[in-house]
């Protein structure tokens, strides 16, 4: 079914039926695991490092003889999104949630007489996002098209989401040679994610005649699914190769709930002098979710010039064609008589990213790293999507040390990502004749995302 505009009157509904996301709903290169491997930007799918192979490089570990432990390992954030591109007179609110970047855990299991096999386990936290932004401006302009001369108005746009997402994996590893290592690791993902946005306008008119628009969208899911990681590894004295495939993600279970209000009161769209009032409202629990992710491949080496080690890695993402997340019963609108959905869909473009990671020593006991990766938005631009908002591409720069004390390391590095980009086009959901070209409180409204990190790393 096609969904056609809302007015741009009130940019309230526009706005209010684009899915809120998170600050990297869209992005697969933002997350790092392990401090030296965080150090080199995750441009390490060609190296053999230590336990965060389970989730780099599966087919790795079996050449590493003795691999050190993450378990203390921390890298601690403090990401901001703001919001630009509104008037003087606006005022900012923003939530940040500084605390423990996404973590891994990971660990050996031993088991005898399989001396070229390796097992392991990892949990990780694939994705973890808090996000509330809004902002709100009052002032005086023509707002109302059936009125000339400036009236007094308030505008009000809302964002709040919350993202989890874990992963569970159990690897195995096997030495076809000395040199040559190939691996998979299965992990079980379950994801949480819950998302409100809401717009509201209101003009007040001579006479005190009030007309008001109000849009407000939201939807949550739960959703299980398996996956898998298939790794190949090299080590050579010069230098070490690595391959790995990313499979899509394997459904088994889900639920969702998705709603809309819109309402629009006192505003005359024909101009025959009478209020042209509606509302579109309704609400879905229980619902049946599916959540899909991408096919990837991925290639990488590592260089070893003398006390030089250069990191290059890169990996392509599949497109995901469009689909819904959450498939909701159509309804129609209490006041036109018009079927209306409220579906959550899903659309996303190939992606192709990239990163190199430098590691100097500078004695036996001393090293140091620098790194630069992309991470490219997979939104798709121009596309009817509602659930990625994030169409930014983000860089990120690293740079760090590593102390070696007896059998142990540790790992403290500085790290800064940046993106920033308008939001694109807005879903169009319903459609009022005679409101195009209105005024748009929102129209210039971007994102603007930031995130500091501080990488601390103890291993034995």
């Amino acid at each position: 079914m096609k969904h056609p505009r809302i007015a741009p009157t009130v940019a309230l509904f526009l706005l209010g039926l684009a899915w809120p996301a998170a600050a990297q709903d869209s992005h697969y290169w933002t997350g790092q695991y392990g401090s030296r491997a965080t150090l080199l930007g995750g441009a390490v799918i060609g190296s053999v490092l230590d336990l965060s192979g389970t989730y780099y490089n599966p087919g790795g570990m079996s050449l590493i003889d003795k691999p050190q432990t993450l378990m203390a390992a921390k890298i601690f954030q403090y990401p901001r999104v703001t919001l630009a591109g509104t008037g003087p007179s606006s005022v900012p609110q923003y939530t940040f949630s500084p605390g423990p970047a996404p973590s891994l855990l990971a660990g050996t299991i031993r088991l005898r007489g399989l001396r070229k096999h390796w097992f392991g386990y990892s949990y990780l936290s694939r994705q973890s996002v808090k996000l509330g932004v809004s902002v709100s401006e009052t002032g005086s302009r023509d707002v109302l098209p059936d009125i000339s001369g400036p009236e007094s108005y308030v505008a009000q746009y809302r964002l709040d989401e919350k993202v989890t997402e874990t992963w569970f994996g159990l690897t195995w590893s096997y030495k076809i040679s000395p040199h040559i290592g190939v691996g998979i690791t299965q992990y079980i993902a379950y994801r949480n994610h819950r998302a409100m946005t809401q717009e509201l306008v209101e003009a007040l008119a001579p006479g005190d005649r009030l007309a008001l628009a109000l849009g407000a969208r939201q939807y949550r899911y739960i959703h299980f699914r398996a996956l898998w990681k298939i790794g190949l590894a090299a080590d050579f004295q010069r230098f070490t190769l690595g391959l790995t495939v990313t499979t899509p993600g394997l459904a088994f279970g889900g639920r969702g709930a998705t709603g809309v209000n819109s309402s629009v009161a006192g505003l005359d769209v024909d101009g025959d002098g009478t209020a042209d009032d509606f509302l579109a409202a309704d609400y879905h629990d229980h619902l049946s979710v599916r959540y899909r992710t991408p096919l990837s491949v991925a290639a990488g080496m590592t260089f070893k010039i003398r006390k030089v080690r250069a990191y290059w890695s890169t990996e392509w993402f599949a497109r995901v064609r469009r689909y819904a997340v959450i498939d909701s019963p159509e309804f129609v609108s209490q006041t036109t008589g018009e079927t209306l959905s409220t579906d959550v869909t899903q659309e996303l473009k190939a992606v192709f990213n990239w990163g190199l990671g430098l590691e100097w020593a500078y004695s036996a006991r001393f090293k140091g790293y620098a790194s630069f990766t992309t991470d490219d938005s997979a939104r798709k631009a121009g596309a009817a999507t509602n659930l990625s908002l994030t169409d930014w591409d983000i860089h990120h720069i690293v740079t760090g040390a590593e102390f070696m004390h007896k059998k142990s390391s540790f790992t403290v590095g500085l790290g800064l990502s940046f993106g920033g980009r308008e939001i694109e086009g807005r879903p169009d959901i319903v459609g009022r004749e005679g409101t195009e070209g209105m005024w748009d409180p929102f129209e210039s409204l971007r994102f603007r995302y930031t995130t500091y990190k501080l990488i601390v790393g103890f291993a034995i």
